[in-house]
């Protein structure tokens, strides 16, 4: 029987420890916003609603189809949606590294493959704390395998007819979430065309699999989904424009963040001279992430989970290899050094942030108010920002009654727009995204209305007034002032409570617009 190596048994114990401490932390911290909303709109599929009709998303449907098994069977079990998310996600992602360690064996060696696959497995699981399930996550999978089939061809060796399949499969899910996405494999295969030249072969069996996967889900979307290529993409053009570019990025934590984040695989690569191509193609994916994320204008944590997760990854597999091959000397503590303080500030400091709030984002203001209410009460919250919308009443455990995930395209459509064009279409849709609110409110039929306050930073600053928003409507605001008594403001939070003298109709049903 063959002698186990020491090194990779203990990246395999390292490796166990990982996703028992990644599936600790998951259960402990709650489910962010997007996600919860995930699932809401998967358990609606399931019961029938149409996406982009009765559930208005702003993004593609492939993300929330992928969720219908976990919502499926949290509708046939007593297990949680999210738990049986968490579940599904965790037995690919251990599928998924034993399938990289077999593909990175066949060009690091047992050893180095160990230490990529441990790298891999740990940033899958514990840098993505709190959006465990995010798009960034299978993005950072995706890299992951593509880079390691890659180098599998790079050096000319033999990879089963199944296992390229499988590997294009996996990727083509995660490179399909986004449409920046997109950007990844085209770096990576000119990345790999440099380095063959000549011997560069573009019909492999992975790279069929991603195009057929692509073809697949484009006609997908066009029979299943026809609403989200017409209306949703004129709707998400119009209200971003009015943000301006790097309206995520004016913080300097922010800034920073992406300087160390350039700044970080470079160094690490030049302290050790690591030149091992499966290492350089990290870097670039990293590098491109990067790219995705000034690309998008945004800038919120979870937009750099592929990015971060990558760093991590990378960090392991050159310290591993230096101690091997390099001792002790004073560059190895160097990059030790860097690696670990890297960690600390992507990896613990933000799990330690989220295990000691849960991952909470509600206010607490707006957390009382809505406990304040009996249980059977029905609340209507209008706000911009998902986590004072739909996610209060998700963790309350209560209905949410509006087809959209917030009011967050209001402020968009409330600032002109100097192309002619882009301004006929927000003025259609300010007309058209008010009265499907106002149809949601009547239909909902609620007990508390609660409206919010404030002002958005765009390049001009926007004033929004959410209630005030709907009741430019003269007949809503008739309807309001008729079956409505206002109380006094608790902060920046409008409320409105149902006349017991002057009820309005029962609840309707609403027909999909």
């Amino acid at each position: 029987m063959a002698k186990a190596d020491p090194v990779s048994t203990f990246y395999l114990l390292g490796g166990l420890a990982v996703v028992a401490l990644g599936l600790g932390l998951s259960l402990i911290v709650l489910p962010g916003p997007d996600l919860l909303w995930r699932l809401h709109i998967a358990d609606g599929l399931l019961n029938g609603k149409q996406m982009y009709r009765d559930l208005l998303e702003v993004n593609p449907p492939l993300w929330f189809w992928a969720a219908l098994p976990a919502a499926w069977l949290a509708q046939q079990t007593p297990i949680l949606a999210y738990h049986a998310l968490i579940g599904i996600n965790m037995a690919v992602i251990i599928s998924a590294t034993f399938l990289l360690f077999h593909l990175a064996k066949k060009t690091l060696g047992a050893s180095a493959a160990a230490a990529t696959a441990f790298g891999f497995l740990f940033a899958l699981c514990l840098v993505s704390v709190g959006d465990f399930g995010q798009r960034e996550q299978s993005l950072m999978m995706a890299c992951g395998l593509w880079i390691a089939l890659q180098c599998a061809r790079l050096e000319g060796q033999k990879v089963a007819l199944p296992v390229a399949i499988l590997v294009g499969l996996i990727s083509a899910y995660g490179f399909a979430l986004k449409h920046y996405f997109v950007l990844l494999p085209l770096a990576l295969e000119a990345w790999l065309l440099w380095r063959q030249k000549r011997a560069w072969r573009p019909f492999r069996p992975e790279s069929f699999t991603l195009v057929f996967c692509a073809l697949a889900y484009g006609i997908a979307i066009w029979k299943f989904t026809p609403d989200f290529l017409g209306r949703m993409l004129e709707l998400i053009q119009t209200a971003y424009s009015a943000f301006g570019p790097w309206n995520a990025f004016t913080s300097f934590e922010r800034k920073a963040q992406m300087l160390l984040q350039i700044l970080f695989p470079i160094a690490l690569m030049l302290l050790t001279k690591e030149r091992r191509a499966f290492c350089v193609a990290l870097a670039l994916a990293i590098v491109v992430c990067l790219a995705i994320v000034l690309l998008q204008q945004k800038g919120w944590r979870y937009h750099f989970i592929a990015a971060h997760g990558l760093s991590v990854m990378l960090s392991i597999m050159v310290v591993h290899h230096a101690f091997l091959n390099q001792g002790r000397g004073l560059r190895v503590s160097l990059a030790l050094v860097v690696t670990l303080t890297f960690m600390w500030i992507v990896v613990a400091m933000p799990a330690s942030s989220n295990v000691q709030t849960r991952g909470q984002t509600v206010k607490p203001l707006l957390k009382s108010i809505v406990a304040k209410e009996p249980k059977d009460s029905r609340i209507f919250i209008l706000s911009i920002a998902p986590e004072f919308a739909y996610y209060p009443l998700a963790q309350a455990g209560r209905s949410y009654w509006s087809r959209y995930y917030s009011m967050w395209m209001v402020p968009g459509l409330l600032t002109p727009n100097p192309d002619p064009k882009r301004e006929a279409i927000r003025k259609v849709e300010k007309l058209r995204v008010r009265a499907e609110f106002i149809e949601d409110v009547q239909c909902s039929r609620a007990d508390l209305i609660i409206g919010q306050v404030g002002y958005i930073r765009t390049p001009n600053v926007v004033r929004f007034d959410s209630v005030s928003y709907l009741t430019e409507d003269p007949t809503f605001e008739a309807w309001l002032n008729a079956h409505y008594l206002s109380e006094h403001p608790v902060g920046s939070y409008l409320i409105w409570r149902l006349n017991p003298a002057k009820p309005p109709p029962a609840p309707c049903n609403r027909a999909p617009k």
